[in-house]
């Protein structure tokens, strides 16, 4: 019998059913998404603005908030992934999956968030090393840079479930990213051309600055925007930025990185080699990020937020945004 490709689970990761709450008192978003609704639409809205006012919570003796996975997954209405149905896929990939396209996931998820000892405490790389060959069995394109970081923080939110974690992903970069992951990355390019065109119109001092340095967001804001932002630390940070995306809309990451570059405005303009500032982001500020990100809004085009707001799924977006930038002089 051929030796298997993967690693083979461990049952804790497979586990699908509620999770332990070990007697503590449920908050009210949990209680919220514990009770039956009647009307789906309206229920969605309430809980994204639960989310965005009092925000998920973490009890004492938990790391994170125990029950974000769930959350996660009623936002963008992820279903439950039966074990059997995705040991049957596991299956499947090491059937399909080359030797070549394993070596070069691998080559990818040892390095995923390699300083994050939390995080490596509960997710092991065998499981990503798993989830992202399904993900590369059921996607046309297989397998592209920076799906491992853009799954850390699902599969640290759902290490209790792995199949739930997979469901995650999958949904995420074929229904609402699908662009992200083309062989060319076409979308991730589009929202470099956003952040570039969005900088322009909030901070235009800044953006002159960058340009006279040379300093294109294709050089500096491209991990961020393949990420959704997971690649600047901390993770706990993360996962409340990723709480607002999953509620608003994983477009708003584009905001999220100018105000990343607005947070840190002074620090730039006044460096004399401001690439080693932009090279690794600082720490996530997420309450301020997120405060900056929603006060840009009334300030951007309507078409131009239309076209951010799409341009992860949408292949006009890159000629719409050409000439609204001839249109603007931008």
């Amino acid at each position: 019998m051929p030796k298997s490709k993967f690693t083979r689970p461990k049952n804790h990761s497979m586990v699908t059913e509620k999770q332990d709450v070990r007697g503590r008192r449920k908050d009210s978003i949990e209680q919220f998404i514990g009770s039956s609704q009647l009307f789906l639409d309206n229920s969605l809205s309430q809980l994204r603005y639960m989310i965005l006012i009092e925000g998920l919570s973490t009890p004492e003796g938990y790391d994170q908030c125990p029950y974000r996975s769930y959350v996660w997954s009623i936002l963008i209405r992820t279903p439950t992934f039966p074990s059997q149905k995705y040991l049957q896929l596991l299956h499947q990939s090491e059937l399909t999956v080359s030797e070549e396209l394993l070596s070069k996931i691998k080559n990818d998820t040892f390095r995923t968030l390699m300083n994050d000892q939390k995080f490596h405490n509960k997710v092991s790389e065998d499981s990503l090393v798993r989830i992202l060959a399904c993900i590369a069995t059921l996607t046309k394109v297989g397998y592209v840079q920076g799906l491992n970081v853009l799954l850390a923080p699902i599969a640290y939110c759902s290490y209790k479930s792995e199949p739930q974690a997979f469901a995650l992903l999958h949904t995420l970069v074929t229904k609402h990213i699908p662009l992200y992951i083309t062989p060319n990355l076409d979308g991730v390019h589009t929202g470099l051309s956003l952040v570039d065109v969005t900088l322009k119109i909030i901070d235009p001092v800044l953006s002159e600055f960058l340009d006279s340095k040379f300093l294109k967001t294709e050089i500096f804001a491209f991990p961020s925007v393949l990420t959704l932002s997971a690649c600047t630390p901390p993770l706990k940070s993360v996962l409340k930025l990723w709480d607002f995306l999953f509620a608003y809309g994983f477009h708003m990451n584009i905001l999220f990185i100018v105000a990343q570059l607005i947070i840190n405005r002074s620090t730039i303009l006044k460096s004399q080699q401001p690439m080693k500032v932009l090279r690794n982001f600082p720490n996530l500020e997420e309450a301020e990020i997120i405060k900056l990100s929603l006060s840009f809004i009334p300030e951007l085009p309507k078409d131009l937020y239309e076209l951010i707001a799409r341009h992860g799924f949408d292949k006009s977006v890159p000629e719409k945004l050409k000439k609204f930038q001839y249109e603007n002089n931008l």
